[in-house]
């Protein structure tokens, strides 16, 4: 076959690939054959008839598992993927050639693409119908729970019966702050967690996973042929998967532009429909990435919106929400509760004598005294050196002996001083009364502190 007018002949980017066929049913070298003009202006003046391809781009294991499967088993494929190593995305498509024109363990293939610069959703949805009902249900599940820990529980749970896998999971990564953490994870048989699997996800595998998928759309380990591979590249991951009897594994980065957040990582699953669990894989991650970013612009949002930035507690905003919430009986704060209304006494002093930097240190250390004794999710900073507190469910006693360990803490000469007034109730429709009579009491001890010492009183 002439291979050069095969190649010129298409009205793409296109090249034969030769796949050479190795004794232990895998491959050894894949050369570019023969390429038309397109392919070769692409491809940039390293190019060369007959020249291994990864010596003109970085190698790819995907791309090489599908010219293999292409040229030596003769399947016919497509794959529309994120190539990072070009920052473009790559519509493929796999020919096999006849094996007349094979040549001894030489195998070869039409591989012919085009690029396109971000995502094409019509080139996405060329997708088999099993895939395609596979991922429309993903979607759905993403939406279709009461909340987002509630939808990544279960599309986790999805991927993990569609695949037939052991364990999928998903982990949220930090590499920036050295964090990681799993947001959710299933697994074939119960009581199985991932605690179980710890000893083998250290901080030295975990953050090495983004190095080893920087110039990836996945990494997929079949067998241990391609455990051998990853060896050379990740040893210390691929000794953790041996220790932890991996046979097989599929990490598809989740990220932000190019901004790598997390993973979806799947161990065992069913290796006979590895093309099709590719295509679903890759394109269930695509969402997920979407989804799990939303998901924490909004958690930004709020907390931006409802969180007093220089004490960290909460602020006026989510206080007058809370009372909301609990008025509407949208969220109750269930009784008996306690209110305590805290101004901190010689802020303005501290600010005139140090400088407002030294005032911010004392709120903090206000806010801290406040953490110690009560819980942070029901401590509101509602105004420059005023602080509200909300205490469900507490005994009147056990409120009371906190109050008075608060007040001494913070009587007169301490570095934290406040004036403090608190009510407590049984009755859950008193909650606006109680921090009417806790606010008034609060006034009244500022009056006396004042009275007392008069040197503090405000100009």
């Amino acid at each position: 076959m002439d291979f050069q007018t095969l190649v010129d002949a298409q009205g793409m980017a296109a090249a034969v690939l030769s796949v050479e066929k190795t004794d232990d049913g895998y491959y050894g070298d894949i050369r570019i054959v023969r390429a038309n003009e397109m392919y070769k202006q692409i491809m940039g003046e390293g190019y060369h008839d007959n020249m291994i391809y990864s010596e003109l781009i970085p190698k790819e294991p995907n791309f090489e598992d599908f010219c293999f499967r292409c040229a030596v088993n003769k399947q016919h494929l497509h794959a529309y993927v994120d190539t990072k190593s070009m920052g473009v995305w790559t519509d493929g498509t796999y020919i096999p050639l006849s094996p007349e024109v094979d040549d001894g363990n030489i195998c070869h293939l039409l591989f012919f693409f085009e690029f396109t610069k971000a995502p094409d959703s019509a080139r996405m949805s060329n997708i088999s119908t099993e895939t395609a009902h596979l991922v429309i249900q993903t979607c759905i599940n993403l939406r279709g729970a009461e909340n987002f820990y509630e939808s990544m529980d279960t599309v986790v749970g999805d991927i993990q019966k569609n695949t037939q896998a052991f364990s999928a999971c998903i982990f949220m990564i930090d590499t920036e702050k050295r964090k990681f953490a799993p947001l959710c994870a299933k697994y074939s048989v119960e009581n199985v967690s991932i605690d179980d699997f710890r000893p083998y996800l250290t901080d030295d595998v975990v953050f090495s996973w983004e190095e080893t998928l920087r110039n990836r759309d996945a990494l997929i380990i079949k067998n241990e042929h391609d455990l051998a591979e990853l060896e050379k590249i990740n040893p210390i991951w691929a000794k953790s998967l041996r220790d932890a009897k991996v046979q097989n594994v599929i990490l598809v980065p989740l990220s932000q532009g190019k901004k790598m957040f997390g993973v979806l990582f799947i161990t065992n699953f069913n290796i006979e429909k590895i093309i099709d669990l590719k295509e679903f894989v890759e394109l269930t991650a695509f969402f997920l990435s979407s989804e799990i970013a939303n998901n924490a612009l909004m958690e930004k949002l709020e907390y931006l919106s409802n969180v007093d930035s220089l004490t960290g507690v909460r602020n006026r905003n989510s206080m007058n929400a809370r009372v909301d919430q609990h008025v509407s009986k949208e969220q109750i704060v269930h009784a008996p509760f306690g209110v305590i209304f805290a101004d901190l006494n010689g802020l303005k002093q501290c600010n005139d004598s140090g400088g407002h930097e030294e005032g911010d240190k004392l709120l903090k250390k206000a806010a801290k005294l406040l953490k110690k004794y009560f819980d942070d999710k029901e401590i509101y900073r509602s105004g420059g050196d005023e602080f509200v507190v909300i205490v469900p469910n507490c005994e009147k006693a056990d409120f009371e002996a906190k109050v008075a360990a608060l007040k001494a803490e913070s009587a007169y000469g301490a570095e934290v001083c406040f004036a403090i007034g608190s009510d407590w109730s049984s009755n859950e429709a008193d909650l606006r009364r109680c921090m009417h009579v806790a606010d008034e009491a609060m006034y009244a001890d500022k009056n006396e502190f004042y009275r007392m010492h008069p040197e503090n009183r405000r100009k």
